[in-house]
């Protein structure tokens, strides 16, 4: 479990990349519900990988074609933190 601080810091990494990789909110929870959805029916994977691409979140050569469990739960978390941070009106969607 994360403290307080871990969680604010967290979030700050979160506006620094959305900034500096010019990634939308939007997209990330986006990225984050289609992750969702690979757990559910794992022949979205490849449509998981090209949205993380596409969206300059990981390199081509970076990805697996076996499933990543460790990134889909990173997606995952990012979307739902992604998602708290709009409603908090921390950033816009």
């Amino acid at each position: 479990m994360s403290t307080p601080e871990q969680y604010a810091e967290t979030k700050q990494i979160v506006r620094q990349a959305m900034q500096e990789e010019g990634v939308s909110p939007q997209a990330l929870i986006q990225i984050g519900d289609l992750a969702k959805r690979v757990l559910e029916d794992k022949s979205l994977y490849p449509q998981f990988l090209q949205a993380v691409i596409q969206n300059g979140l990981a390199e081509e050569d970076d990805m697996d074609e076996e499933i990543d469990y460790e990134i889909i739960g990173v997606m995952v978390a990012l979307g739902e933190m992604v998602k708290q941070m709009i409603e908090s009106g921390e950033i816009e969607a």
